[in-house]
């Protein structure tokens, strides 16, 4: 009798150890799939499709985290009515079996789910199955939970033991990895592709800022700019043209924002301002054109502030209208003393369709320069995180100026050095003119 027992009991052993060797087999076909693809929800699927019939399951399901609204959305739902949970599950931190483990991070097995309150009902009442016996385990990623994974009523009806619970629990180590390793491809490709479309949108934005500026050795004048964006598109702009009558419409511009929005209406202020002044040579009329443009153009809350100036280059008489931009630094050649001239009225473009827009006047002498910016030059920040300032800038442009490329490079190297380790907050853009009557 008790030979026979040795030989019950022996069998019963292999036939475990066969279990497990099956188990581990199971196991390496799991690493060998999570290697074949890099699709997430194919991943998914496949992994769980071996471990529902590993685990012997009727069901399984596995629920991902969605952070932006604090929830588990089923991501994979497998079984006769997993289509239907797949589109009603959204459960809440602590809610049914699987909120249960989100909150407590730890394997759930539950013999009976009639006994258990935690089971939410309401996922069986929509869907028409019915519920058993569940085990629900945490996905985890070293110490980060990602989402819970279960299977569903065994199909012997018997309930998972703690066997089970172990070798679900090992599935699921290798679960929450390659679904982790495949967010990281997703979002390494994403990265990739949104770098591919920003360095596009660069050499979009580019084109549109003025390839060569107008200015040659017969010209009165001549002209220097620069406009380094914080990211890899801004918001900036700078624009001269020359019209008829001796006469050059010099703008610049600072859109709200960065990044492809700004860059896109930026490109549109651009074209607009192109048209509008082969038209009209009239900085007021100009700025009120443009401000009824803005406001046609964008509902996303997006304003801009822009300077206008027309300069007679016969005279040297500066028309302006200023739309809430910064003062534009005049430098006489003479005395070498910056002033700063602010505009009045209006604010930015967009805001109000009625705006107290003026126009105002000053007179340039031979060899004067201007200088006009945006608000990245006097933003800049230094390690201490201390704004260089207008009246920083305002210092460094005092002095006389051989030309007004040196003018634009020493006032930029200022900045660049007084910023020096700490990040470009915003876009720096800047524009030199000179007035050179003698030229002609």
């Amino acid at each position: 009798m008790a030979k026979g027992d040795d030989i019950l009991a022996l069998r019963a052993e292999i036939e475990r150890l066969r279990g497990r060797v099956a188990d581990l087999s199971t196991l390496i076909e799991v690493s060998a799939l999570i290697s074949s693809t890099l699709d997430l929800d194919r991943l998914i699927e496949l992994v769980m499709e071996k471990a529902q019939a590993v685990m012997q399951a009727e069901a399984s399901s596995v629920f991902l985290i969605n952070e932006e609204i604090d929830r588990l959305e089923c991501k994979v739902a497998l079984g006769v009515v997993g289509k239907q949970i797949r589109e009603i599950v959204q459960l809440k931190k602590g809610q049914g079996l699987a909120g249960w483990v989100w909150q407590h991070q730890k394997p759930l097995n539950v013999a009976d789910v009639d006994r258990d309150r935690r089971f939410f009902r309401a996922i069986d009442e929509q869907s028409g199955f019915i519920s058993r016996s569940i085990l629900s385990v945490p996905l985890m990623v070293q110490d980060r939970l990602i989402g819970v994974a279960q299977v569903i009523n065994r199909l012997d009806s018997r309930p998972f033991s703690e066997q089970d619970v172990d070798l679900f629990a090992t599935f699921c180590r290798q679960v929450a990895l390659a679904i982790d390793n495949a967010r990281m491809h997703q979002f390494s490709l994403e990265q990739e592709r949104l770098n591919l479309q920003l360095q596009l949108a660069e050499r979009v934005q580019q084109s549109f800022l003025p390839q060569t500026l107008p200015g040659s050795g017969g010209d009165p004048f001549e002209l220097a700019a620069s406009s380094v964006p914080a990211v890899s598109v801004g918001g900036d702009f700078y624009d001269a043209v020359q019209l008829p009558d001796d006469l050059l419409a010099l703008t610049i511009g600072d859109v709200s924002g960065k990044g492809i929005p700004a860059a896109l209406f930026m490109a549109r202020m651009m074209s607009d301002f192109r048209f509008y002044v082969q038209q009209d040579s009239q900085p007021l009329s100009l700025i009120e054109k443009l401000n009824s443009q803005v406001l046609q153009q964008t509902s996303s809350g997006l304003f801009v502030t822009m300077q206008v100036l027309i300069v007679n280059l016969r005279s040297g008489r500066v028309d302006f209208c200023d739309a809430g931009h910064l003062p534009i630094l005049r430098i006489d050649a003479q005395s070498g003393i910056a002033q700063a001239i602010a505009g009045k009225g209006g604010g930015p473009l967009g805001i109000f369709p009625e705006m107290n827009f003026q126009t105002q006047s000053f007179q340039l002498q031979p060899e004067d320069c201007l200088f006009l910016y945006t608000d990245g030059l006097i933003e800049a920040q230094d390690a201490q995180r201390r704004a260089f300032s207008l009246d920083r800038l305002h210092e460094s442009a005092s002095r006389r100026w051989q030309n007004c490329d040196e003018l634009l490079r020493a006032l930029l190297d200022q900045v660049h050095r007084y910023s020096q380790g700490a990040r470009q907050q915003d876009d720096m853009t800047a524009l030199a003119f000179q007035w050179l009557p003698g030229n002609r």
